[in-house]
């Protein structure tokens, strides 16, 4: 069985199945939208520690 030959068939199981489907994309989006506040909140961390350093920077004589 290729590949192709496999998602063909999960993708027909899946269309007989809509609850399944449904809670496949579900899964997906929640997924993504944890991922997405992963990077935001590395990114703040890292804009923190930015504004952290030139504040010690600036403090010293």
């Amino acid at each position: 069985m290729t590949t192709k030959e496999l998602a063909q068939q999960v993708i027909e199981n899946l269309r007989g199945t809509p609850f399944v489907l449904a809670l496949l994309v579900i899964n997906i989006i929640v997924l993504a939208g944890f991922a997405f506040t992963l990077h935001e909140v590395g990114n703040a961390i890292e804009r923190r520690d930015g504004l952290i350093k030139a504040c010690i920077e600036r403090s010293r004589p």
